[in-house]
Order: C-alpha cells, then structure tokens, then sequence
C-alpha cells in the first residue's frame, strides 16, 4: 500500500499527519482513504463477493461501517414508501409505522454542528430522510429504489444508551480536504470564501469520488448519498419557485445560488483542476449535501466539522430525544438517548430551533407547526424598514434611527434599532419586577441617546467626521405572539 495520505492511526515509525508508508510501519498500513487491493471488492473471495454483489447499497453500507468498527446493533435503517401520502398527518403516519401513537408525531433535522447542544423544546411535523429533506418531489421517479431513510429501534433502549459509535476513521473532516491538492492550492491562495469548512468537506468529497472511484475507502457512503437534491429550492424550477412568490425565501435562495458558484469560479481560478472533477452543478450537490449532513465536532481539542456517516440519517423531532459528540476516549462519533425510546419507533435528532426560512433552504422541508412545547414559535419575518424623504418628520426620525452611527466608529452602535431593542429588553425585565413598562422603554432610550453623546468622537480640527448613513434597515422579527414582540412593532 502506498497510500500517501495523512496518518491518523499513530504507527510507532512516525507521528499523525505525517505521509504514510507501508515500508516505513513496524505495523501493516491500515490507512483507511485509499483501500489497496487486498482489501478491495474486486479481490474478494468469490463467495463474499456474491453476497455483496446480492445486497443492496444501504445493505452494503451499513457492512461497511460495521467491519470498519462502527456499532448501531439495537438501530436499522428503514425505508420510507411515500408514494400515495397526500396528507402530512398520512405520511407522517406511514413513516412512525405502529409505534406512532406511542410518541410523538414530530420530525425535524441537525444543523450544521448545533444539534448536540441543543437543549430547546418544541415539535415538528416534516421529516428529511437520507436524501436530506422530504417534499413533494422527494420520491425518486426515476429509480424504483426509494431514497428515503429513517433509523428505528430494534429493541427499546433505555435513556443514556450510547445508541450508535463511529470510529474516527469512518469520519470525513476539514482537515482531510485541506490536505487534499485543491485544498491546498485554496490554503494558499486565502480566497475569502462564504462557508470554507464547507468547502473543504466539499472538496474532499468531489476529489475522492473522482481520484480513487470505486477504491475509495469511503466509496459505500458515497453511494448511499442521493444522487438529486430536487426537494431543496436551490435546484427548484422557475414553476416550483413561483410557489413562494412574495416570500423573502426567493431572495435568500438567489444569494445562496451566487455565494457558490461565486465560490467555485474563485477556486477554479486558483486550482483549474476542480473543473476536471466537478461541474458546476456538481459543486451545488456537494454543498447542499454537505451543509445538510455536516457535525461541528470537537476532536482532540481541535474545532472541525466532520461528515459522519449513519449519523447523518437520522430524521429532525423536536423535543430533541438524542445528543451526540465525538468521545476522545473511544475515538468515535457517539448518539446517546436522552429518553426512553421503544422498539420500533424512529430514532431522531434535533436539527436546532430555527425558522421554517433555514429548514427549507438547507435540508429541504418545512415543519408545519413549528413551535415549541411552550407555544413559542422561531419563525422569522425579516422587514426592510425606511424614513421617507418626504415624511415632514424626516429630520427628526433620521437623527433617532441613525443613533450611534456617525462619528468614527459608524454603525457599531446599530442606530435606533439597538436602542429599541434595549428598550425592549428593559422593558421585558421591568414587566417582571412588576414595574411600569413604559417608564423603562423612555428610561432606556433616555440610556442610549447619553451613551451616544459620550461616544461622540471630534476630528482633530474640532469638527464633528459626517459619516454617509442609510436611511433603509433590515431587521428580523419573531412572529410568536408575545409581549416583547408587541412592545417593538409598538415603539416602530
């Protein structure tokens, strides 16, 4: 084996991150990124290929990760039917199976590095199964083979059950696709790109799909990955998106589409080569799957972001039931249960409390009632809000909305916005304490017009520095129905 890739299995002949050679290692190479012909399908004795050759792709994963040394023995991976669910109370019932009046009837999904340390409450009613996201295009019309996935119990697992255990190796990382030519190249360069952990995770999945095909160590989780992504509007039809006419998703789905082919047109310009193992188009699929997939993981002290294969299957619920981290002691990606969970029902992960805006533009659903236990609901609105030029209070309003913006340090104070929103806060905090709401909202804005004048910085000269300021803000806001929400839309 002359594999010549980072060592990550510390041989007593030299140290992690130096090139590995089977010459040089007192122990055989176990380098697990390119797989050497004695441990390639096509060297398999005829029998164990014959029952490779009879399984399915989801069969063959799920062998791969266990003879690499992964442990799922209580979980199994189930297959979603969803031709024929016209209702969401209808799929939602195929999905849970018989199980379904035992638990709750909520699906949700992890977002990038935030799902182990979530300690949110609230329910949803979507589910992404392994081809990131459910919506009316997720069945695969052009495969008889469903790409939807979902984990179940086995057997019932008690709370604290380590539930599933991925070694190290069957991780992909940042740093793997740093280490990879184009990865460099992009070291080197210090292109400012719009997500770069997830570019490295991108470029190592695009290298070594096309570098080492089928030989890939990693090439049965390659397969199982969809091979369309046509449930997250990114890739929707000018039809589909008319859907969301009037909708600020319409915006966010244009930036999201020039962020990367901004990104893969910089990278091609400083490593020509990425257009010899990804298109465009390519490139797209690469980081919806990833930017649906991806864990920030802490490992060995060292903040990543990793593609954890099995992990990355389970459906979003929330309350979230599971929590997962990546355990130094055992050199694996580990799900521990929070709760009972009884045999047969869907193993979940909680994808975070977010507005349905960030759920279906990076995994590809929507959760209908999206609220949490309490009632609170994370939806946002975002407004563009403006002062008029011909408002005959223009001056006035102008010098209150662009609070803290001129002088020096322009824009750090956030103008009248952050002044409102102190003015909330103190308000929320007063309500409390049972005092007069309204006196804390004037004593706090009274707080930061003397905050300003403090901060008021003069030029050497003498003189006030004019500073252009805008009239237009955009702000976001929560559509729950609460007492500091009425607060602000009354103050603006």
């Amino acid at each position: 084996c002359t594999c010549n890739q980072p060592c990550q299995f510390f041989h007593k002949t030299h140290a992690s991150g130096e090139r590995c050679r089977r010459s040089s290692c007192i122990e055989p190479c176990a380098d697990p990124r390119t797989m050497s012909a004695s441990t390639s399908t096509a060297a398999l004795p005829a029998d164990q290929q014959s029952g490779l050759d009879t399984m399915d792709k989801f069969e063959r994963f799920e062998k791969w990760l266990r003879d690499s040394g992964a442990h799922f023995q209580d979980l199994e991976l189930r297959e979603y039917d969803t031709t024929g669910a016209t209702s969401a109370t209808a799929l939602r019932d195929r999905l849970d199976g018989p199980s379904a009046e035992e638990m709750d009837s909520g699906e949700e999904k992890k977002e990038a590095g935030g799902g182990g340390s979530d300690d949110g409450d609230g329910a949803a009613l979507s589910t992404s199964g392994s081809n990131g996201g459910l919506s009316s295009s997720c069945s695969n019309a052009q495969s008889e083979e469903s790409e939807m996935r979902g984990v179940h119990c086995k057997t019932s697992l008690a709370p604290n059950t380590v539930c599933v255990a991925v070694p190290r190796k069957c991780l992909i990382t940042v740093e793997m696709g740093q280490q990879t030519p184009i990865g460099q190249a992009i070291l080197l360069s210090d292109l400012d790109l719009d997500a770069p952990k997830h570019i490295f995770l991108m470029i190592y999945l695009l290298w070594d799909r096309k570098v080492n095909g089928h030989q890939s160590f990693f090439a049965p989780y390659y397969d199982i990955l969809p091979q369309t992504l046509s449930n997250m509007p990114i890739f929707w039809s000018s039809e589909e998106l008319a859907g969301l006419k009037g909708s600020y998703l319409l915006a966010q789905i244009a930036d999201r589409n020039e962020a990367i082919a901004d990104d893969y047109h910089s990278i091609c310009e400083v490593a020509p080569e990425l257009a010899d193992i990804a298109t465009l188009d390519e490139f797209k699929w690469a980081r919806m799957c990833v930017c649906s997939r991806n864990f920030g993981l802490q490992i060995d002290g060292h903040r990543t972001s990793a593609l954890v294969p099995y992990a990355d299957m389970l459906n979003h619920y929330r309350p979230r039931e599971t929590k997962w981290t990546f355990d130094d002691d055992r050199q694996a990606f580990t799900i521990t249960t929070l709760q009972s969970i009884l045999a047969g029902a869907q193993v979940y992960d909680s994808y975070g409390q977010k507005c349905n805006h960030r759920f279906l533009l990076n995994y590809g659903f929507a959760v209908e009632d999206n609220r949490e236990v309490d009632g609170f609901c994370p939806n946002e609105v975002p407004l563009e809000i403006c002062v008029p030029p011909d408002d005959p209070l223009y001056d006035a309003r102008m010098a209150f909305w662009t609070r803290g913006e001129d002088g020096m340090h322009a824009g750090t104070a956030g103008g009248g916005v952050s002044a409102l929103a102190a003015a909330v806060a103190a308000a929320s905090a007063g309500r409390d304490r049972g005092q007069d709401p309204t006196a804390m909202v004037e004593s706090a804005l009274k707080a930061a017009a003397a905050a300003r004048e403090r901060n008021h910085h003069l030029s050497p000269g003498g003189g006030s520095i004019p500073v252009q300021t805008s009239s237009v803000k955009r702000v976001r806001v929560c559509v729950s129905n609460n007492e500091n929400t009425r607060t602000l839309f009354s103050m603006l």
